[in-house]
């Protein structure tokens, strides 16, 4: 599925869509369809104890009308030894599946609420 990108990826501010493929349940990836970049991405129901809201010009933005019609990934980056790897807590993506638009937010570290590292990941 091809996504219009109406608040832009931090460091991908000249890209204006990309084109998302699922892998399974918990993995996907978007890539760029102007600079080819691609970006693997976690689904957020992998995660727990996470809890923000969304201000109100970014669901302007995304023309959200249900909280049910959007999907939330974060963006990571696969290192060698895997044990490097990196996730993105804390700028999701945020994809409206019903007007195919998308964008990434900065989250508030206070406003996210996160208890401890340990208790973030679901087991």
């Amino acid at each position: 599925m091809k996504y219009e990108v109406v608040v832009p990826l931090a460091g991908f501010e000249s890209d204006s869509s990309f084109i998302y493929e699922k892998f399974d349940n918990f993995f996907s990836s978007i890539k760029s369809e102007e600079s080819g970049i691609e970006l693997k991405m976690m689904n957020f129901d992998v995660l727990k104890n996470l809890d923000f809201e969304l201000p109100e010009w970014f669901v302007e933005k995304l023309d959200i009308k249900n909280p049910e019609d959007v999907s939330i990934y974060f963006i990571f980056v696969l290192q060698s030894p895997a044990t490097s790897s990196v996730v993105n807590l804390f700028a999701p993506v945020i994809m409206n599946n019903i007007n195919l638009k998308m964008g990434q937010i900065q989250l508030d570290l206070d406003e996210a609420k996160l208890e401890t590292i340990e208790n973030l990941i679901c087991s």
